[in-house]
């Protein structure tokens, strides 16, 4: 029953547009976050001015991660429709290890952050 088939797709398709928005948001809570944290640091008079540092950029890597998440999900999402639609449906290793090597990356940049921003300097 194609009903079944097209709802399967849109339930997937938006479980990778919900991973999309975590990604995005996490990035935004991170760079928020650390600004905060650099205002108190500067206010108590432990650091500098606050300026734009490595958080900054991990926030922009974050929202680019987040559109190709968004990108790769639409592009699934129709490719997988018309599949469905022609009763030729094949699953796509491709884009499914695409989405893992994407959230690869996010795992290791937040390790990268964590661990410079952990550490004594």
């Amino acid at each position: 029953m194609h009903i079944r088939e097209h709802l399967a797709n849109e339930r997937t398709f938006l479980a990778w547009i919900r991973t999309a928005v975590t990604i995005l948001a996490f990035g935004f809570v991170i760079e928020k976050f650390s600004v905060y944290l650099r205002l108190l640091e500067w206010q108590a008079g432990v650091a500098s001015a606050p300026a734009p540092g490595t958080t900054a950029y991990l926030g922009v890597a974050f929202s680019a991660v987040a559109g190709l998440v968004v990108i790769l999900a639409a592009a699934r999402y129709q490719q997988t429709r018309r599949q469905i639609d022609q009763g030729i449906y094949r699953p796509s290793l491709t884009a499914d290890m695409l989405l893992a090597a994407i959230l690869l990356l996010v795992t290791v940049l937040v390790v990268v952050y964590l661990l410079r921003t952990a550490l004594p300097r």
